[in-house]
């Protein structure tokens, strides 16, 4: 049974993470950094916008916000790397770190009508790689279980893309539609891995986090009574409780909800710089 689990109806909640008996999730509108432990919800401001975070294995959370990467601890905000050449057309969406700590995160076009954004990688020794361009809202992120594959959304796309994915340089090719969601109401936005290889996918104007299989078929849906759904992670003391992001466009929508699955997640990766 679906149920919600925060009272603070936000304006987009997006990025859930759980590490260590903790969801974390921003706002990405208000800039604000979001802990659930138990029932304690709390909050801090960190940027103008922030857009993902992702535990650091010094400590605390990575952030992307505003133009850079932030350290977030209990001692305060630090800058890990911020981007020259940024370009105001666009700002940063979705990112997730890889099994080798590097933090992959898209920009997406501030209109949502151009291909104006791209895809990036914050690599060992702070090097920030382009990996793709031409992208409009760059969004949900995965690895399959052997780190061989990467899955790839660009929302207005409506399409999961499958890349081969060469863990030890950070390489991506061979671009391949996993599944097409056209004939979906609503486009695909952040996305998870179970521990038996299937996507979770949340459906933006859809209402509902669909499952498909490493073939590309839809296997399985849950429906939420918020239709802007944004994000999913797995996480809960046994990895089988699936939590759900939203946006505030309705009375249901700007908050978190939970649902108890018969899967397991996998672990959130740590980033390592």
């Amino acid at each position: 049974m679906l149920k919600k689990i925060v009272n603070k109806k936000g304006i987009l909640y997006e990025g859930p993470v759980w590490f260590k008996d903790t969801l974390y999730f921003v706002d990405i509108l208000k800039g604000e950094v979001h802990t659930l432990r138990g029932d304690k919800h709390t909050w801090i401001k960190v940027g103008t916008y922030v857009s993902s975070l992702q535990p650091y294995k010094r400590g605390g959370l990575v952030v992307t916000a505003d133009k850079g990467f932030y350290h977030v601890s209990e001692e305060g905000v630090k800058t890990i790397y911020e981007v020259k050449e940024w370009d105001n057309r666009n700002r940063f969406n979705d990112g997730k770190c890889d099994a080798m700590g590097r933090y992959w995160v898209g920009t997406m076009n501030l209109e949502e009508k151009y291909p104006t954004g791209a895809l990036f990688v914050l690599d060992k020794g702070l090097i920030l790689r382009k990996v793709l361009e031409g992208i409009t809202i760059s969004n949900g992120l995965a690895w399959n279980l052997d780190n061989t594959k990467m899955y790839y959304i660009d929302s207005p796309t409506k399409k999961v893309f499958e890349f081969a994915f060469n863990l030890s340089t950070g390489e991506i090719r061979d671009r391949k539609i996993l599944v097409d969601l056209t004939r979906f109401q609503g486009v695909p936005d952040g996305m998870t891995i179970d521990s038996e290889g299937y996507l979770w996918v949340a459906i933006y104007g859809g209402g509902k986090v669909i499952r498909v299989s490493p073939k590309g078929e839809i296997v399985g849906e849950i429906k939420v009574p918020a239709s802007h759904t944004t994000s999913v992670t797995f996480g809960g003391n046994d990895m089988r409780t699936l939590f759900i992001t939203t946006a505030n466009d309705e009375a249901e929508g700007g908050y978190v909800y939970a649902v108890e699955t018969d899967i397991k997640g996998v672990e959130s990766f740590e980033c390592e710089f």
